[in-house]
């Protein structure tokens, strides 16, 4: 059994999981999650409720059974932050081979695509409080097929944007530093 189970076992991963959220900022509340979805995992596999208790009793039980549950469950929660991690490692990459590309599209697309992306937003807010203005109530219910559709673009466009602008303020904080 590694520490970190045995210690949430011990504790209690609820308390533990409260502990680290409120103390431990960002950080804390991924090791809570990751406790909590240990826990969770564990009893599952276990086939008992998802509490440090039954869990705790399912061990008295058989120890065996219940070593081999987190064994299983350690290396499933590893092989995923593995993936995770990989994930964000070829970003980077991406992100890297764009801004150092010699073509001028590949290093400008995500810059233009947030200022694009604003333009299209505003132009949109703007069109329909010139609706609201003038009264035009018969367009406005006339666009009311269309918002599903908006819906889903913007929200599509706007995850692009996020994650640059997300991406984008860690590569500058990194290099201030």
């Amino acid at each position: 059994m590694t520490p970190l189970i045995g210690i949430a076992l011990d504790v209690g991963a609820t308390v533990l999981g409260k502990v680290l959220r409120q103390r431990g900022g960002a950080a804390g509340t991924v090791a809570a999650d990751i406790a909590d979805t240990a826990v969770r995992s564990i009893a599952n596999t276990l086939g008992v409720e998802p509490t440090e208790e039954a869990i705790a009793d399912h061990f008295e039980k058989d120890p065996y059974a219940t070593t081999e549950a987190i064994r299983t469950v350690n290396a499933d929660l590893g092989a995923m932050a593995q993936a995770a991690s990989d994930a964000v490692q070829s970003y980077h990459r991406v992100i890297a081979a764009d801004a150092q590309s010699e073509k001028l599209l590949n290093r400008i697309w995500r810059p233009l695509n947030g200022i694009l992306f604003a333009v299209a937003c505003f132009a949109l807010v703007l069109s329909f409080v010139r609706l609201m203005w003038v009264g035009d109530v018969q367009t406005i219910a006339n666009a009311s097929v269309s918002y599903g559709f908006l819906g889903t673009v913007l929200g599509t466009w706007a995850g692009v944007v996020g994650v640059y602008v997300w991406k984008r303020t860690d590569e500058k904080k990194a290099s201030a530093a």
